[in-house]
């Protein structure tokens, strides 16, 4: 064998080594190329770190391309999202016991803090929300029987800013906006409710007796200026008698039966 051969074989194998070598390479780099891109959807951030480092948040949606060698990638929806607090019992200002139920509306406004401010923000909320739920509870009543005050019941402007604005306060550190909260579900808790039924029964009747002596009073003043315009004169004895028999029957809960007094005539009670 000629020593030409020999040289020719490892030309050959070199040949080969180098091509293998840039197969491998170009595989590589097209691995690398492919897995470096990143879709962005609508309504999303991406918190981009590089071996614990913040590199950059992206936020235009599309399709973007991130070296992918210790890349880690925190995709953070910013739509609006609801979080539904569960019936809890707490105590209104008065400190009776109710149930309520809450739904909290918010939206990520700064997906950095959402990402590395907190574990989890969505935990974060859920738990911020049931103890704000407690505080702002006791500070209102649960009901308000004249309407001059804020009331839990109503849910009237008062009662939902101080929510939104405790639940914003509470969020905060999370990058998270509170959007609305409104209340689901709100009633007296089991072991009173009977004894608040029989309360607002009572007041129930107290204000309706109320409007009808206010009525009554009315319709007794109508009649004795109506009489007085006919020209029926009556006497003082008269008007106080007539006035207390409307009043009654006007105000009583029972239907009223009439009863005709007859007076004997002069003829009859001489013979007696």
């Amino acid at each position: 064998m000629s020593t030409a051969e020999p040289n020719e074989l490892k030309q050959d194998q070199g040949h080969l080594e180098l091509l293998l070598v840039s197969i491998v390479t170009v595989m590589t780099f097209g691995l690398v190329l492919l897995f470096g891109f990143v879709i962005v959807n609508p309504r999303e951030e991406i918190v981009v770190l590089r071996f614990g480092k913040y590199v950059s948040t992206l936020r235009r949606q599309g399709i973007s391309w991130i070296h992918p060698v210790g890349r880690a990638l925190h995709r953070i929806p910013t739509r609006d999202m609801t979080h539904d607090i569960p019936v809890t019992t707490v105590l209104e200002r008065n400190g009776n016991p109710i149930q309520i139920s809450a739904i909290v509306v918010y939206r990520v406004d700064d997906s950095y803090k959402a990402a590395l401010e907190v574990e989890s923000y969505r935990t974060f909320i859920e738990d911020q929300a049931s103890a704000v739920i407690k505080r702002v509870s006791a500070q209102f009543p649960y009901e308000s029987p004249d309407h001059s005050e804020p009331c839990l019941k109503l849910e009237n402007d008062t009662v939902n800013r101080a929510f939104v604005q405790e639940m914003q306060e509470a969020v905060q550190a999370a990058g998270v906006r509170v959007l609305n909260v409104r209340m689901n579900d709100l009633t007296y808790a089991p072991e009173i409710a009977q004894a608040m039924l029989m309360r607002q029964q009572a007041m129930a009747l107290i204000d309706a007796r109320k409007t009808i002596v206010e009525g009554a009073v009315e319709i007794v003043k109508d009649a004795v200026q109506r009489l007085s315009t006919a020209e029926l004169h009556m006497s003082d004895e008269q008007r106080e008698q007539l006035i207390s028999n409307l009043l009654v029957v006007i105000c009583s809960g029972e239907r009223a039966q009439p009863v005709v007094q007859v007076q004997p005539s002069s003829q009859h009670r001489g013979r007696h």
